[in-house]
């Protein structure tokens, strides 16, 4: 049996689990329920509260598949599991949410303690947790190799097997094109961010956990510590991503994320990908168009909007204190501080507001 053919065999045996026929598979012209929900200003502002005890989703949900390596430059099986939600119907587009796991991790940690598989049971989207799996050079135990040219450029390495697992999961749901997003947390943010840049026509948003700017040194990272971590300029950045991107440049929507209080990357580092992202994109920073304050559970925060003339939400940043680096308001686990703001949840917030707006 081929690595096709088992794969089909086992996206019919879980849909069969979860209460859909098999011969529904195929897909209808049907357009997706999910259409994007304008955030405004006005109105009361969600608690976001950390993630209750709610039940962990069911196993039958979960799909555990195998990227085959491809014969591209540095690719190289990769692991991923998909989370369907019950009430997945394959007659009805639904989005689409890649979340990376960072160092020291792997795909199940980042699905427990992001707690998105939950979120997706009750929203209705489809979840894809890759699992870095395999690597070569010198790094921590299972990074990401944001750094790394190698690992980062369009149709090599770890960033194009990120996409070729979007592209997996499409081809086995009704995957809505224009709803495709992508959050990471510390190396799995970088990478996430270097999927924004090289295949951000195909993405709708994206969300960087502490993490760094496209095109950043390894030494931007306080791994070596008491040295003091080392940054590019943000000009060097953005022409970075600008040759990267060359005609195909498009402007994903980016949500940055990041703890004041980060002992292993530095807010400077968010900040950088901030700055980078608005000067390559020409979002203007001193026309902020929304900014709330808050404190939930034992952090305080700050969220910052910036839009467009068209009104539309590009870049976004909430900075928080208290927490060190990791993933906040989730569940409990490594790299992980449950008492905080749910980040998750306001991810989320942030995605069903945009959709792809590139070219058909």
């Amino acid at each position: 049996m081929t690595l096709i053919s088992s794969t089909k065999q086992a996206v019919k045996q879980l849909l069969t689990r979860i209460g859909v026929q098999p011969a529904a598979l195929l897909r209808s012209p049907l357009a997706s329920p999910y259409a994007p929900r304008p955030v405004t200003e006005t109105g009361e502002w969600p608690a976001f509260e950390p993630a209750t005890e709610a039940p962990e989703p069911h196993p039958s949900q979960h799909l555990d598949l195998r990227l085959k390596a491809r014969d591209y430059r540095g690719s190289k099986d990769r692991l991923y599991r998909v989370f369907v939600p019950s009430g997945y119907k394959p007659s009805r587009a639904v989005p689409l949410v890649m979340v990376l796991h960072g160092c020291q991790q792997n795909h199940l940690d980042i699905e427990k303690i992001s707690n998105f598989s939950a979120l997706a049971e009750r929203e209705g989207f489809i979840v894809v947790y890759p699992y870095i799996t395999k690597y070569g050079g010198i790094r921590g135990k299972n990074c990401w190799g944001w750094w790394m040219p190698s690992q980062t450029r369009a149709g090599a390495g770890e960033v194009e097997d990120l996409w070729q697992i979007v592209e997996e999961v499409k081809s086995q749901f009704h995957i809505d094109p224009k709803r495709i997003h992508v959050a990471g947390l510390s190396s799995g943010a970088g990478m996430a961010v270097a999927l924004m840049v090289t295949h951000g026509q195909g993405l709708a948003s994206g969300a960087s956990v502490a993490g760094v700017a496209y095109g950043e040194s390894a030494h931007a990272v306080n791994f070596f510590r008491p040295l003091s971590p080392h940054y590019r300029s943000v000009p060097t950045l953005v022409r970075t991503m600008e040759d990267q991107m060359g005609s195909g440049k498009f402007k994903v929507p980016l949500l940055v994320i990041h703890s004041r209080d980060d002992s292993v990357v530095n807010i400077k580092a968010a900040k950088n990908l901030r700055d980078s992202w608005a000067q390559c994109f020409d979002i203007a920073l001193h026309k902020k168009s929304g900014m709330r304050s808050g404190e939930t559970g034992n952090s305080r925060w700050h969220h910052t909007r910036y839009r467009s003339a068209k009104r539309r939400s590009e870049l976004e940043t909430l900075w928080l204190e208290g927490p060190d680096h990791g993933w906040y308001g989730g569940r409990p686990g490594a790299f992980s501080y449950p008492n905080a703001f749910n980040i998750s949840e306001f991810m989320w917030r942030f995605f069903k507001s945009h959709d792809n707006e590139a070219p058909s």
